[in-house]
């Protein structure tokens, strides 16, 4: 799969994911829901995991790991169920769309990485369509905003980033498939003990099957799925390159926020979408490029033998 394929399959999943929460926390507390959507996404990965277990870590698991693996899951998702009580599914998403510029700060800072011209351009344009759309969408509706929850959702965000470095810089060799797993599972055992504690009878609820419904879509698919394409994006771009996820996802995010919870469309989304898709033109542009040189060494290796 080429690494552009699976960020559009990626924001399509994470995009999503902030409207079947906003809808779940009629019914549950953050921690709960972020306990069920990591057990339904680790019964999906389970048993890929136990048929690849040849595959598993080597080294010995330490704390730093763990709170790695934390900062991609149990952490950020227990903080957005909070901050999704204080602000519209469109502008968690639209915030949520910052990571690339924590990510590039913290790649400077951590990584001592000298950013390329490319990338910067492409980091320019996306933050161009985030104010758009910020800007716009704060004019254009009547919604739910609160200072506090929207700094709840930097932090997320800076959850992300930190996640994406430092398994990229110490854990690159762990396969995306383990990875997801350990994320997952840290998760679930992490909310799952503060969930029995907080809503015990909250479970009674899963016999609904909108509910069920949900944490399929957004569990199985949206975590298990999700992570194990979100680590392997790492893996082949790396984390600046998995972080643009984040520039799609706010367009899936108002797309089902105007279907699903009657928020207007407005012209802001437009004029966004243009720069977004500047920008990741931008961002892939040196990857293009090199194939473009592959391909035509390959053309004039074909013409040279056909020539012999």
């Amino acid at each position: 799969m080429k690494p552009i394929i699976a960020l559009l399959i990626l924001s399509l999943l994470w995009g999503s994911s902030f409207l079947w929460t906003k809808e779940l926390l009629t019914l549950f507390e953050s921690p709960t829901i972020v306990f069920l959507r990591s057990t339904f996404g680790l019964l999906v990965l389970a048993p890929l995991v136990w048929m690849q277990r040849k595959h598993s870590i080597k080294k010995r698991i330490s704390k730093f790991f763990l709170f790695v693996v934390a900062l991609g899951a149990a952490i950020p998702w227990t903080i957005l169920g909070f901050a999704l009580e204080g602000i519209d599914t469109g502008l968690s998403g639209i915030l949520n769309a910052t990571t690339p510029m924590f990510t590039i700060l913290f790649s400077i800072l951590l990584l001592k990485t000298r950013p390329q011209s490319f990338q910067i351009v492409s980091l320019i344009l996306g933050f161009i369509a985030v104010i758009v759309l910020l800007t716009t969408a704060g004019q254009a509706q009547e919604g739910q905003f609160s200072i506090v929850h929207a700094i709840l959702m930097f932090c997320v965000t800076i959850s992300y980033a930190l996640n994406s470095i430092w398994v990229k810089k110490n854990f690159s060799e762990i396969p995306a498939l383990t990875l997801g797993f350990w994320t997952l599972l840290v998760s679930a055992v992490l909310n799952g003990v503060i969930s029995l504690i907080n809503e015990p009878t909250a479970f009674l609820h899963l016999a609904n099957v909108k509910v069920i419904i949900s944490l399929i879509v957004l569990g199985c698919f949206g975590s298990g799925l999700g992570y194990v394409i979100f680590y392997w994006i790492i893996s082949v771009g790396g984390p600046l390159h998995a972080s643009m996820v984040t520039f799609l996802a706010p367009f899936v995010t108002i797309t089902l926020g105007v279907i699903f919870l009657g928020e207007p469309m407005h012209y802001g989304i437009i004029i966004g979408l243009i720069f977004m898709i500047l920008s990741l033109l931008a961002m892939n542009w040196q990857t293009w490029k090199k194939g473009r040189i592959m391909k035509a060494k390959k053309h004039s290796n074909k013409d040279h033998v056909m020539e012999g």
